[in-house]
């Protein structure tokens, strides 16, 4: 499961390794430079934040109100570190009795709540991942399949790797390395015959063929080619892409139209791209226009007119024109999303608003 971060900044996975637990779309022949490996997109927020109380797992609303307490009880045990809802339904973690494969711990089970805290899914799966069109991808001894939100498995497990669904097909993976689609039905729909295949955005998705990136439409026809090293998804209209050892963008006809010039960039969000230009970052608009100028230790995207820099080893928020409207003041920050977004100081994490107000104190 990719999902730890150090800072906003992941390594890229090696070609043959499927992005399941982040739901990322790009795909690489080698390990490449840094990249945002965020979803390009979460679906519908559903207005529920993770918090922690006396180490215990709960959720509130944007206002801060308590919608599922945190246990009390130390004999019930937490739900484990877990994201926040998808669809209706949240990921939990549940201690076992049996020892790890280090002997040191015990395994842990993975299920999913629902908004009320009632366990709808029971703790089974080795690993699982965030709902996506209806749909997640589950995991036993090394095998990935499938479950609706009944717990159904609907595509039996026996893959080797797999996505998460994306404009109606996933990404799976064999042992023997070849990638492929499938649809709802669990059916593979055009032959499992790529390198490595990336998620669909905006109708397309990057794939390797023969050692180099293309991009295939949903009939998987390849409809472009571009003459770059490296691929990721569309995202508003431009997909990033390598060249050599620099970052730059190219549109739906495979033309690039942001020379790749940047030692490393994400996705374009809320018109904006991060990229790193001498060990700082700023942020162009979809012309290549420097908007931002780079000047920040570290950065991620924009969601919701906003987006965390960092400045002295401190994190705070700029709007869109680069104005600093929350001030550095935090040991890491989040993006926004759903109004709020989730902060660290040293006494935990906590929510604040767009206004830099805290909903939520820090607490752990």
């Amino acid at each position: 499961m990719f999902n730890g971060a150090s800072t906003f900044d992941l390594v890229r996975i090696l070609a043959l390794a499927l992005f399941v637990g982040t739901g990322c779309s790009s795909v690489s022949s080698h390990s490449q430079s840094n990249v945002d490996s965020q979803p390009k997109s979460d679906g519908v927020f559903e207005g529920l934040f993770r918090i922690q109380k006396h180490r215990k797992t709960g959720f509130i609303d944007r206002t801060g109100r308590i919608v599922i307490a945190p246990e009390s009880d130390p004999s019930v045990p937490d739900y484990g570190d877990y994201p926040n809802f998808k669809e209706g339904l949240a990921r939990i973690e549940v201690e076992t009795q049996e020892k790890d494969v280090s002997g040191l711990g015990n395994k842990k089970k993975i299920g999913f709540i629902d908004t009320t805290g009632k366990v709808v899914i029971p703790p089974q799966f080795d690993s699982a991942y965030d709902f996506s069109e209806g749909l997640a991808v589950v995991s036993v001894n090394y095998q990935y399949g499938f479950i609706d939100k009944t717990g159904r498995i609907v595509s039996p497990i026996q893959w080797a790797d797999a996505r998460s669904f994306s404009e109606g097909l996933a990404g799976v993976a064999m042992s023997a390395g070849k990638q492929g689609y499938i649809d709802k039905a669990g059916k593979v729909v055009f032959g499992l015959q790529f390198e490595a295949a990336g998620n669909f955005s905006e109708g397309l998705a990057p794939v390797f063929i023969n050692g180099k990136p293309a991009y295939i439409d949903k009939t998987g026809q390849v409809v472009l080619r571009p003459q770059v090293e490296d691929a990721q998804g569309f995202s508003e209209g431009l997909a990033m892409v390598t060249v050599g050892d620099k970052f730059g963008f190219i549109d739906k006809t495979g033309q690039i139209v942001i020379k790749p010039q940047f030692i490393s960039a994400s996705d374009f969000s809320d018109g904006m791209a991060r990229v790193l230009v001498n060990d700082k970052w700023g942020y162009i608009d979809r012309t290549g226009a420097m908007i931002v100028k780079p000047q920040y230790e570290a950065a991620d995207h924009f969601s919701e007119g906003l987006a965390p820099v960092q400045i002295a080893r401190r994190w705070g928020y700029i709007d869109t024109t680069g104005q600093l409207v929350i001030k550095p003041q935090f040991n890491y920050a989040s993006t926004f999303r759903g109004g709020l977004a989730s902060v660290t100081t040293k006494d935990g994490y906590g929510y604040i608003d767009k206004t830099g107000k805290y909903v939520w104190p820090p607490s752990n």
